[in-house]
C-alpha cells in the first residue's frame, strides 16, 4: 500500500515471519457487540468496515480465556471449540481485504464485571484498585498454572480459526497479567512476586505456553505500560528491561501504551491531551530492542503518525479512535486526502456508553458500528428545508441530499456550525472547529444549496418554500451552570 502523502505510514512492515501492508494498526476498543462471548454479523461489519477502509492489522477488543470471570458484558470470549466458528467468520472477513487481524487475550482478575453469581474476584494479592467493592482473593499457584494452560488453549484456538496472531494485555496494571506485572498490586512473597524478574515470570510462562503450542509463525504481541506514571509503579527503566525479556522470549512485537487505568488516562486519552501521548515511553524502549515497537494513545491524525515513524518514536502507530470515527481512514490518507477524513474530537463517547452496557457509538460518526459508504435512495425525491447549520442540521442536509432530495440549508449567521464555534473557544476544543469544516465542505459534494445570513419565520417559510418538508434543526438550549445563571 505506497502512497507518496504518507510514505513511511504506508510502507510495509515484518512483524515475526508476517508482512503487514502498513503500519496504522487498529488498537483492542471494546464494542459490546459480542452475544453472550460469540462473535455476531454486528462485530463482523465492523471490523470488516475497518479492513475495507486500508487498516494494516487490527487487535480485536478483549478476548477472555475462561468462563468464571466477565470484563464487559458484550466483550468476545474463546474459552472452548465453540467459539472458533465465529473467529473464523470474522477472519475471513477482515482478510478479504489483506488486513491482518489479532485478538487480544486477557484475564479481567480485579477488573471483572461483578455480575450476579460471579465468584469473588481474583488478583495477584489482596490488593486491588481503590474501586474494588471488596479485596480479591490471591490467585493460586496451581490456578496459575491452569491459567497459563487457559491462555495456551485460547490460542491455538485462534490459530485454528485463521487468524494472524494474538496479543497478550500486560499493561495499565490491568487485568490479571498486568495486576502480576505491577509493584502496586503484586504484594506476593513466592517465587511470583517480590522482584521484577518474579513479577514477570507468570507473562513469560503464557508467552513461553504460546509459542510452544503455536509455533515461530503465529505473532505474540504484548502490550505494556511504558511508564505507569504513579509512585510506586512500574517506571520507564523497569519497562526497558521488561521489553528486553520479552524480545529475548520470542515475542515479535511490543505495544507501548503507558500509566494505569486510574492514573492519566491510559485507557484512552481525552480531548484536549497531547496527542502521542506515550510517544516518549515508545521511543526510548525502541532504543534497546530489534523488534517492532508500536506508540498509541490519541494518535488521530495522518501527520503525526507519519512523524512519530520518520522520527524513531515508533514502528507503527495504534490508531484507534481515528478508525472509529472514519473506517476510510486509511484509504483517504494514503490517498493525500486528509481533509476528508471525519475528524476524532477526542470526547469519549466511544467509552463512556460502553462502560454502561451500550453499543459502540460516536459523537461525530452515527454510523460507527458499521461505517459502510452509501445511503438508500429515496423513494421519491422531495424538496426539503434545513433550517439551522449547526452540527444536527448540517448532517440531516447532507444525509437527505445524499438520498436523492433537493436540500437548502438556511441559517441565520454568516457562517455554519452554530453553537459549536462557541464550544471551540475554549483551551482544548480548538479540534471542534475541524467538525465544523469537515460537515460544510461535504455539503458541497452532496450539492446542498446553502443560504446564510437569512433568518426565517414561519411566514417567509410558507411562502417561499411551500411545498418544501421542512427540519428544524436551529439548535439546543445552551445549559448554564446555576451559579452562573443571571450574568450577562
Amino acid at each position: 500500500m505506497e502512497s507518496s502523502a504518507y510514505p513511511m505510514l504506508f510502507s510495509p512492515i515484518k512483524v515475526g515471519t508476517t508482512e503487514v501492508k502498513n503500519r496504522v494498526f487498529m488498537p483492542p476498543v471494546s464494542t459490546n457487540l459480542a452475544d453472550h462471548g460469540y462473535v455476531t454479523d454486528d462485530l463482523v461489519d465492523h471490523y470488516r468496515a475497518r479492513a475495507k477502509g486500508g487498516v494494516g492489522l487490527i487487535i480485536t477488543e478483549v478476548v477472555t480465556v475462561e468462563p468464571t470471570y466477565t470484563y464487559l458484558p458484550g466483550d468476545m470470549c474463546c474459552y472452548d471449540d465453540t467459539f472458533i466458528p465465529g473467529w473464523e467468520k470474522l477472519a475471513t472477513a477482515v482478510h478479504e481485504y489483506g488486513c491482518k487481524i489479532m485478538p487480544q487475550l486477557f484475564h479481567p482478575a480485579y477488573m471483572a464485571f461483578n455480575i450476579p453469581g460471579t465468584p469473588r474476584l481474583i488478583a495477584p494479592s489482596f490488593v486491588g484498585p481503590s474501586y474494588a467493592r471488596e479485596a480479591p482473593r490471591p490467585i493460586t499457584v496451581d490456578e496459575i498454572h491452569e491459567l497459563t494452560h487457559q491462555f495456551g488453549d485460547a490460542a491455538v484456538r485462534m490459530q485454528k480459526a485463521g487468524v494472524d496472531g494474538v496479543e497478550v494485555h500486560a499493561a495499565h496494571a490491568h487485568g490479571m497479567l498486568g495486576g502480576f506485572l505491577t509493584p502496586l498490586y503484586n504484594k506476593r512473597t513466592d517465587e511470583y512476586g517480590g522482584s521484577l524478574d518474579a513479577r514477570m515470570r507468570f507473562l513469560l510462562e503464557v508467552i513461553a505456553e504460546i509459542r510452544e503450542r503455536c509455533g515461530k509463525d503465529f505473532i505474540i504481541d504484548v502490550r505494556i505500560s511504558g511508564d505507569e506514571y504513579t509512585d510506586g509503579g512500574l517506571t520507564l527503566n523497569d519497562m526497558i528491561y521488561v521489553s528486553r525479556r520479552l524480545e529475548k522470549a520470542g515475542v515479535d512485537m511490543i505495544h507501548v501504551s503507558g500509566g494505569t487505568t486510574i492514573k492519566r488516562g491510559s485507557a484512552i486519552p481525552a480531548a484536549g491531551t497531547q496527542q502521542a501521548s506515550h510517544a516518549a515511553c515508545s521511543r526510548e524502549i525502541k532504543k534497546h530492542v530489534n523488534i517492532p515497537v508500536a506508540t498509541v494513545g490519541r494518535i488521530n491524525e495522518a501527520w503525526i503518525a507519519e512523524e512519530l515513524i520518520e522520527d524513531g518514536a515508533a514502528d507503527i502507530c495504534m490508531m484507534g479512535r481515528a478508525n472509529l470515527c472514519d473506517a476510510e481512514f486509511c484509504n483517504k490518507a494514503a490517498a493525500g486526502n486528509a481533509d476528508e477524513i471525519r475528524p476524532c474530537i477526542g470526547c469519549l463517547r466511544c467509552l463512556n456508553g460502553i462502560m454502561f452496557g451500550k453499543r459502540i457509538s460516536c459523537t461525530v460518526n452515527p454510523d460507527v458500528e458499521r461505517d459502510e459508504a452509501g445511503y438508500e435512495p429515496a423513494a421519491e425525491a422531495k424538496n426539503v428545508l434545513v433550517v439551522g447549520a449547526g452540527p444536527a442540521g448540517m448532517e440531516a442536509a447532507y444525509i437527505a441530499a445524499k438520498r436523492g432530495h433537493n436540500v437548502v440549508l438556511v441559517d441565520r449567521q454568516d457562517e455554519p456550525g452554530g453553537e459549536m464555534r462557541i464550544a471551540a473557544v475554549p483551551p482544548a476544543k480548538q479540534e471542534l472547529t475541524r467538525v465544523i469544516k469537515y460537515q460544510y465542505r461535504r455539503l458541497a459534494e452532496a450539492g446542498v444549496t446553502c443560504v446564510f445570513g437569512t433568518e426565517l419565520s414561519a411566514e417567509d417559510i410558507q411562502r417561499d418554500y411551500a411545498g418544501y418538508e421542512v427540519v428544524l434543526a436551529y439548535g439546543a438550549e445552551p445549559i448554564a451552570p446555576a451559579f452562573m445563571q443571571g450574568f450577562k
